[in-house]
């Protein structure tokens, strides 16, 4: 569900403007390439490898970037959604031509990163029919709901329609907007005060992310992870989420998020 998260344009730096929605480091990389943060620059250069069909060069571009390899599949992906939807009758060679790179960028990366999720979401997507795509905007559509509603501190509508984002992702093997339903269903739940659901959400969410090299939206799910734990005296298990945390503030560069982990991690070394 990549129309409205904004990490594939800045992919190596989280998201911090909302505290939901927007540890592994990175794998050692072949000596010809250097790792990039510029999403235009990853995006520009597989194209370039998939014209060629140079399948090592790609391997080692998504083992450079592990943050930009979904944003960079997805521009393919969405991109091909938005050909068939803007003319009754599209560019099916450009379509095509689209989504047989994603597959190929999507293989590679099942390689690259030893895990098969977004493979298994570009995949997905390449199969929907008509039904299924709309299926898919409207699994968008209800996490924008649930953005406004969490904005206007509408904690009930917020968590039904999460939950509607929820239901219309997952089937459809949408696994961005899966984490994206869950995501805003642990928002909710803990402005309800609900903080196990919150945890249980917000624990489900970070798999995901973690698992789509989407380590922006991972931090901050871990940040509520670890404020659920502490929450609810799960202690053993902040510390985890905290440490997991710290990983990432500081390979973003996030001093203040740093700063408030460290001392979160001195109160729970504090509890008895």
């Amino acid at each position: 569900m990549p129309d409205i998260v904004a990490c594939a344009n800045n992919v190596l730096s989280p998201p911090t403007s909302a505290p939901m929605f927007l540890t592994a480091l990175l794998v050692t990389i072949a000596p010809a390439v250097t790792p990039m943060t510029d999403a235009k620059t990853v995006r520009q250069q597989f194209v370039e490898l998939a014209g060629k069909q140079d399948r090592a060069a790609c391997l080692a571009l998504w083992r450079a970037n592990p943050s930009a390899v979904l944003g960079t599949i997805d521009a393919d992906l969405e991109g091909s959604l938005k050909v068939r939807e803007k003319s009754a009758y599209p560019d099916l060679r450009k379509i095509t031509e689209m989504l047989d790179r994603a597959m190929w960028g999507a293989e590679i990366a099942a390689e690259a990163g030893g895990h098969p999720m977004i493979l298994d979401y570009a995949s997905s997507f390449v199969g929907w029919n008509d039904a299924e795509r709309k299926q898919f905007r409207a699994g968008q559509a209800a996490f924008g709901r649930a953005q406004k509603a969490l904005d206007a501190k509408a904690a009930d509508q917020a968590l039904a329609a999460g939950n509607e984002c929820l239901q219309l992702a997952r089937p459809l093997g949408d696994w961005w907007g899966t984490a994206m339903g869950f995501d805003a269903i642990a928002a909710a739940q803990a402005a309800l005060g609900a903080h196990d659901k919150a945890l249980e959400a917000a624990s489900v969410a970070r798999t995901i992310y973690h698992d789509l090299g989407l380590q922006g939206d991972e931090y901050i799910a871990l940040q509520t992870m670890t404020t659920m734990c502490q929450k609810l005296g799960r202690t053993a298990r902040a510390k985890v989420a905290c440490d997991a945390a710290l990983v990432l503030a500081k390979k973003f560069k996030d001093d203040d998020g740093q700063k408030r982990l460290e001392q979160t991690r001195v109160e729970l070394d504090a509890v008895k």
